[in-house]
């Protein structure tokens, strides 16, 4: 039995200029952070390489993020086709929307506090571009809001007592452990991944088409990034391109209590170390309890 669909509301602004990427859409997934998101649109609209599609999903359940948007874009002449569509809550689900609704080929996902630096959508894309064999899936920028930082004592105690694998960050552990990839010094190039940044990372469509986000991670939610990462890797190249410099402008908006999400969090990684390695030694297994 086919799956049931909804018709959701939404608008399209027609870009004035033909300035930009035709090849690369944007899909900002927000949640009542009208001030953040129309900061990372501005930014994106003063740079010499933008894409030539954004699409906005709002699961605010309200109209200030609407009308902030029509405000905005009625001041600025766009190289980019502006859609906003309003949408059930879940990030997750707002963001298969927003690839069901883009039209481009390369698809580049932004949290809406996160602002791409100068030049980063032109790395990514050449990324793509330069792989004739079409072995890369997806891309992952090289989020700044973490660089140059020391672990925090929560993490050295987990490395220095073994609870926390010594891998390297952006890889994945069977304990269902990563490193923060605050732990990576900058490098130039593409490296090879297992997991991409959530806030900052970009797919071919041709992955999208067969693999999905899991919306087993409804709400706001953390590890989303992970699970996927790993299931498109199973299939495709997942890089690192440390040429596209992103910032993560971590907002204290719209994030839940701190028991909840610690729940939350422990609950999304017993999933996706149940799915991805349940074959894990016993070893890894107590390693990651012991860390729970």
């Amino acid at each position: 039995m086919p799956a049931e669909t909804h018709k959701l509301p939404g608008w399209r602004i027609s870009r004035s200029n033909n300035a930009g990427f035709e090849d690369c859409a944007v899909i900002i997934p927000t949640y009542r952070r009208a001030g953040e998101l129309i900061f990372s649109l501005t930014k994106i609209s003063d740079l010499a390489d933008q894409p030539s599609e954004i699409v906005v999903v709002d699961g605010s359940g309200n109209t200030d993020v609407e009308r902030a948007l029509r405000i905005w874009a009625r001041e600025r002449h766009l190289a980019f086709d502006l859609i906003y569509v309003a949408s059930p809550t879940g990030l997750t689900r707002q963001r298969n929307i927003g690839v069901d609704i883009s039209s481009r080929p390369y698809l580049f996902f932004l949290d809406d506090d996160c602002v791409p630096m100068p030049g980063y959508f032109d790395a990514i894309r050449r990324t793509f571009l330069q792989d004739i064999r079409n072995e890369i899936g997806a891309v992952a920028g090289w989020v700044v809001c973490s660089l140059g930082e020391h672990l925090t004592w929560r993490w050295r105690l987990r490395l220095a007592i073994g609870l926390a694998p010594k891998v390297e960050p952006m890889k994945y552990h069977p304990s269902g452990t990563s490193v923060p990839r605050g732990a990576m010094k900058p490098f130039t190039g593409t490296r090879p991944i297992d997991l991409l940044t959530g806030c900052a990372m970009s797919y071919r469509r041709a992955v999208l088409e067969k693999i999905r986000f899991s919306e087993f991670f409804n709400g706001y939610s953390q590890g989303e990034d992970i699970e996927m990462s790993l299931r498109v890797g199973k299939q495709w190249k997942l890089v690192c391109c440390g040429d596209a410099w992103a910032e993560h402008k971590l907002s204290p908006v719209a994030r839940p209590a701190s028991f909840s999400k610690g729940r939350m969090e422990v609950r999304n990684r017993f999933f996706i170390r149940s799915r991805h390695s349940p074959t894990a030694r016993p070893v890894e297994r107590l390693r990651f309890w012991l860390d729970v």
